[in-house]
């Protein structure tokens, strides 16, 4: 018997805002390829918003940020 295709969370929403899956067998079709792609850009930017937000508070960003960012945008 085959495998189960493996769905696959896309990196965009469909027309309603809805989360987008891809089920496939294999990770080298179009689609996938795309995806790869968008998820590689989106890694790099959030690195770097890493490295703003190390720069920003003169230490390295942890697992807290973002509770540190809603507390400084409370004031």
């Amino acid at each position: 018997m085959g495998r189960e295709p493996a769905a696959r969370l896309l990196p965009w929403t469909g027309p309603e805002g809805k989360p987008c899956y891809l089920f496939t067998d294999d990770g080298g079709g179009y689609v996938s390829k795309v995806a790869d792609q968008i998820e590689f850009v989106q890694l790099g930017m959030g690195a770097e918003l890493l490295g703003h937000a190390e720069a920003l508070f003169g230490r390295p960003a942890s697992r807290r940020l973002p509770a540190r960012l809603s507390l400084d945008s409370a004031d």
